[in-house]
């Protein structure tokens, strides 16, 4: 989990599960040599999420969920490969003071890359949003949060393009 501060709020996201991922999809496929044949492969994974995020209040909500992961990998006939992996989290949490929240991530992870040499480029762009539930919820409660990362190496293995983009609204 990387906690991130934005106009002096502290905003929670998912990115440490989703970058871990995928460094080591990226670790794969750069170590794979060329090859001369197309292929694919698809890897799916269901499993339990725990979490703390934080929510507008400045409250910690414990969130229970189920993650699925979808990850599709195509190797053309040059050698290049693709990789487009999706995370999808949903669950429930509550608040130290008690209050109900639903928790609702989705990220896609994009990397393609060159058989054998560095070149890359990766994309991440993640969507998340905790809404607190209940009749009377204060109204700068619920959290957005939308993230973009973009990275480009070329085939010297310099970086030459970079993004970083982060969005945070309550509402």
């Amino acid at each position: 989990m990387v906690v991130m501060t934005t106009r002096g709020r502290a905003v929670v996201l998912v990115v440490a599960l989703a970058l871990a991922a995928s460094l080591l999809t990226l670790a794969v496929v750069l170590a794979k040599p060329a090859q001369a044949q197309a292929g694919t492969s698809t890897l799916t994974d269901q499993s339990t999420f725990n979490g703390s995020f934080l929510s507008c209040a400045n409250e910690f909500v414990q969130i229970q969920g189920t993650m699925n992961t979808v990850a599709h990998t195509t190797t053309d006939a040059n050698g290049e490969v693709h990789t487009v992996s999706r995370f999808n989290i949903q669950g429930q949490g509550v608040s130290d003071s008690g209050a109900k929240y639903v928790f609702n991530v989705n990220n896609v992870f994009i990397v393609n890359s060159s058989g054998g040499a560095p070149y890359f480029n990766v994309t991440f762009t993640q969507s998340a949003k905790l809404i607190r539930q209940g009749e009377a919820t204060p109204t700068d409660d619920d959290r957005d949060i939308n993230l973009l990362i973009h990275q480009t190496v070329n085939a010297q293995g310099e970086l030459t393009s970079e993004i970083l983009k982060v969005e945070e609204v309550c509402t």
